[in-house]
Formats: structure tokens, C-alpha cells, sequence
């Protein structure tokens, strides 16, 4: 009995590690005299988008980024203003990615000879899957000098039907926004 229930806890903790994260945060950089706590409030640059942004949702997820943004920078006592002196810049990458497999004859068969002289079998490479895999960027700018003064990001691959884009933009983002100097 007592083997059996440390088993099913061996099993469960197991269970909740494989259902980690489905994005994976980049290194900081950061200037070295940066401090979260000499800036009192923070504003958005416009974003100016290009390429694939027709998609309905794309606004939307504009804006739940914007918002993770926003209630991270207040819980670390940052005010919104519209002339601030912590400026943010928002950078998306969304690529579509192709997913392949090598065709092998042991796997495909034996090629079959039809009786011409010159039969060549080739290996080649054959699409299995497409997916889109995102990067999101966050550049903290100093507005009185214009210059970087943090930059920290995530990239994970986004699903057809993202469900959870908000809880994963939310942790990201809390994630990110943590490991900011105070």
C-alpha cells in the first residue's frame, strides 16, 4: 500500500512537470546602473505593424499584451501616463514553420522495378506538419535619452486554437516583468 502510493505520487509529480510552459523565456540584457525604481511612470510606443497583422485576432492580442504589460508595471508601482519616462516597445515575430521527414526505403518499402533500365530511388524530404512560432520582445526605453535600458522576451510555438493565449502572454509577461532590477 505504501509503495503503491509513493508510485502515484512519483507519477503525479511527473505528470505536472511535463505540463510546463509552452514558451521559453530569452536572456535579459539590461544596462548595468538600470533600476526599475528610478522611473515613476511608463507609456506605450505605437506599434507599427507590417506583414501578416490583417488576422482579426491580431488587435486583440495586441491589446492582452499591452495589459499583462500594464498590471505587471503597476504591481511594481509604475504609473500609465502618456508622458512617461519609461518608454516601452513592443516587437512580434510570428513565423509559419514546416515540419519534415526523410524518406528512407527501409521505411517506405522496397522500390519496385518496372522494368526499365534507368529506375533511381531518392531520398527526399516530405512536409508532415506546419505550425507558427512567435517571439514576443519587450525593450524598456529610457525617454530622456532614448536608449535601451532592458530588453527581455519569450518565444514558444503558437497554437491553432489558442485557448490559454492569455494565461501564457499573463505568465510570460509576469515572468519576464520579475526578473526585472528593482
Amino acid at each position: 500500500m505504501k509503495k503503491s502510493l509513493q508510485l502515484l505520487l512519483l507519477f503525479s509529480a511527473v505528470l505536472l512537470m511535463d505540463c510546463g510552459s509552452s514558451y521559453k523565456v530569452l536572456k535579459p540584457k539590461k544596462e548595468a546602473d538600470f533600476r526599475l525604481s528610478n522611473y515613476a511612470t511608463f507609456g506605450f510606443y505605437d506599434i507599427d505593424a507590417s506583414g501578416d497583422t490583417i488576422p482579426a485576432n491580431f488587435q486583440r492580442n495586441v491589446d492582452i499584451i499591452k495589459t499583462a504589460i500594464s498590471e505587471n508595471l503597476q504591481s511594481r508601482g509604475l504609473d500609465e501616463a502618456r508622458d512617461a519616462n519609461l518608454k516601452i516597445n513592443i516587437a512580434l515575430n510570428v513565423k509559419e514553420q514546416v515540419q519534415t521527414r526523410q524518406t528512407d526505403f527501409r521505411s517506405e518499402g522496397l522500390p519496385r522495378y518496372m522494368g526499365q533500365r534507368r529506375y533511381s530511388w531518392k531520398s527526399e524530404e516530405v512536409v508532415v506538419g506546419k505550425y507558427r512560432e512567435g517571439t514576443l520582445m519587450i525593450d524598456l526605453v529610457d525617454a530622456a535619452s532614448n536608449k535601451m535600458v532592458w530588453q527581455g522576451g519569450g518565444s514558444g510555438i503558437i497554437p491553432e486554437k489558442s485557448k490559454n493565449f492569455k494565461e501564457d502572454i499573463d505568465n510570460l509577461v509576469r515572468e519576464l516583468i520579475a526578473g526585472v532590477p528593482k
